[in-house]
């Protein structure tokens, strides 16, 4: 008659697992990051639906304000979380074999990609903070008002000078005017029934200096120069903030594997949240940049 003491004791054979051993083989974890990700769906449906909406109502202005974003940069950011995808594929099914080396490698990768998406949307947010539209008069040109849109070298309202790059048109008096509403292709090519912008234009980049005494108006890039600037800074940030909160759990695994130590069910729902956050970014890509 055989003892516990001749074959050690099995805690599995008296006392499975209440969940995965009657008959449900999805760990609690898996199941918990799938309805976190359903929360996040039902987020972003509601934020982006309301963007769309929002953009049908007033689909001129926002397509002319597109035009501002730099779709460049927006192309890069998208290759750059393709390829973050990829490597954190890589990265669960390594862990998931026990390969350290390569665990530790395609963490790294999904890191760097991570932060080079931040460092690109960073210098987008920089380039709309330095990007002003002006009305100001010249001395050059009595009795003239202007229209102003460009870089700008500095947003300190005490500046004496403001030295810009961009366009200027000369501003119609009498006739309705929004200075939330211009962009550089009205100043470019103004419209005369467009926001009261009438005249000629520069019709090339050209720069000026403002004698700051002389501005009557001034606004940036920034969520108070329109609806559509709004949307954008709202959309974009909350994703760099999922960005963000994505990083933190792959620098913890990536130090834990470093260590020794890979924690491959952990590093699959990661993964699976990095997916969506890519995913996100996808949707955000064509609405913001391309239509």
């Amino acid at each position: 008659m055989s003892t516990i003491a001749d074959h050690g004791f099995i805690p599995e054979e008296h006392a499975p697992d209440p969940i995965i051993g009657h008959g449900d083989p999805t760990p609690p974890g898996k199941i918990g990051i799938w309805l976190f990700l359903a929360s996040e769906v039902m987020f972003f449906i509601g934020v982006l639906g309301s963007y769309v909406i929002l953009r049908a109502g007033s689909h001129d202005m926002f397509s002319r304000m597109a035009q501002v974003l730099s779709k460049p940069m927006a192309g890069l950011n998208t290759l750059i979380l393709i390829f973050s995808s990829l490597s954190m594929a890589l990265a669960v099914d390594a862990s998931q074999k026990g390969n350290r080396k390569k665990t530790i490698a395609m963490l790294s990768i999904t890191f760097a990609c991570a932060c080079g998406f931040m460092v690109v949307k960073s210098i987008e947010y920089t380039s709309k903070w330095y990007h002003n539209t002006i009305v100001a008069s010249d001395p050059a040109a009595p009795g003239k008002i202007f229209v102003y849109d460009g870089e700008a070298d500095t947003n300190d309202l005490n500046a004496p000078t403001i030295h810009l790059t961009g366009y200027r048109a000369e501003l119609v008096l009498g006739k309705p005017f929004d200075i939330h509403l211009i962009a550089p292709a009205d100043v470019k090519n103004p419209n005369p029934d467009l926001n009261g912008l009438g005249g000629d234009a520069a019709t090339a980049e050209t720069d000026y200096t403002i004698d700051a005494k002389l501005i009557s108006q001034r606004t940036n890039y920034f969520p108070w120069k329109n609806m559509f600037f709004a949307c954008y800074f709202t959309l974009t940030g909350i994703h760099g903030v999922h960005v963000l909160g994505g990083m933190v759990p792959i620098f913890i695994l990536l130090v834990q594997a470093v260590r020794g130590k890979l924690f491959p069910h952990h590093t699959e729902y990661v993964g699976l949240y990095w997916h969506f956050v890519d995913l996100v970014w996808i949707f955000l890509f064509p609405l913001l940049y391309l239509i």
